[in-house]
């Protein structure tokens, strides 16, 4: 038991840091497409900037101005869509990962483990995925004990949720919520260096 609970750490540590390896690697591509994005505009900026002042000397300075603003803002557009597409593609990526690991016995061994940490599910309700659903009986017998499972439509990327009506209380531990967490967080993170740029 401990040799495949550590065969399941390992592998959990290992799609982690391979997420985090194509986390920074997918960063590191953003930034320099950012760098490259900003040099690019800048460039350009400044050309129109040296046409602008050797053809129009007579042209007021607000005029200038505003042409070197909307420069700028249409710079920042394209960095912010170039974010935008990175952030789809690494999420997209992300979620076939989660898919093909779904097909895997790591993943009715991962849900089991993660049940097993939980306390009071006698009184509780798990919801599955309709497509995890048909791994009821196999956690129900890794469990050693008899709990309630239901499926839910709402859970998309798999992992399960616990409700105990008679607290009123729900432990969220699908992978969808994970994810809407970690997209949020990566959003803000990215948000945040691109006001420092």
């Amino acid at each position: 038991m401990d040799n495949e609970k550590e065969k399941l750490e390992r592998f959990i540590s290992a799609v982690n840091s391979s997420a985090d390896k194509q986390v920074k690697e997918i960063l590191d591509d953003a930034r320099r497409e950012e760098e490259r994005i900003i040099t690019t505009a800048s460039a350009a900026a400044e050309e129109a900037r040296q046409r602008y002042l050797n053809d129009n000397l007579k042209m007021t300075s607000g005029k200038y101005v505003r042409m070197v603003s909307k420069a700028e803002l249409d710079m920042k557009k394209k960095v912010l869509l170039c974010r935008e597409e990175l952030t789809k593609e690494l999420f997209d990526k992300v979620t076939d990962r989660i898919s093909r690991f779904r097909a895997t016995d790591e993943y009715a061994e991962l849900i089991i483990k993660m049940l097993s940490e939980e306390n009071d599910l006698d009184s509780a309700q798990v919801f599955l995925s309709p497509e995890d659903i048909s791994l009821a009986d196999k956690i129900i017998k890794g469990l050693g004990r008899d709990i309630s499972i239901s499926s839910d439509e709402t859970i998309k990327l798999g992992g399960f949720y616990i409700l105990r009506s008679d607290k009123g209380t729900i432990n969220d531990r699908t992978f969808d919520c994970a994810m809407r967490e970690q997209h949020s967080l990566f959003a803000s993170k990215n948000l945040t260096l691109g006001q420092e740029a």
